[in-house]
């Protein structure tokens, strides 16, 4: 019978895997965060070297338009009533709504 190298019959503990995975993971990691710092330096340096595009002065603020009058309001609120009364698990009549409000 040949004798055969020693290092072909030996295989990693698990507990060499885990920490081969894990050094790994932590060293792709850090080489990942390395690479996004430095790129933000170019990025960053390449934004502030170019020239600034003077400012335009600020459009004026636009009239307040009055909200257009709701032309079917009963059936808004019946709408309103009845979302909050399946949302409760209760009847319409149990829901009293005193005022309306756009958001």
């Amino acid at each position: 019978m040949p004798l055969m190298p020693l290092a072909a019959n030996v295989e990693p503990s698990f507990l060499q895997v885990v920490a081969m995975g894990l050094v790994t993971v932590f060293v792709v990691l850090i080489c990942l965060i390395v690479i996004i710092k430095i790129m933000g330096a170019i990025i960053g340096s390449a934004t502030h070297s170019a020239p600034a595009a003077p400012a335009a002065p600020p459009a004026p603020a636009p009239a307040a338009v009055p909200a257009a009058p709701q032309p079917n309001k009963q059936q808004l609120v019946a709408a309103i009533s009845a979302a909050i009364a399946e949302d409760m698990g209760s009847g319409v009549e149990h829901i009293r709504i005193h005022s309306i409000r756009k958001i």
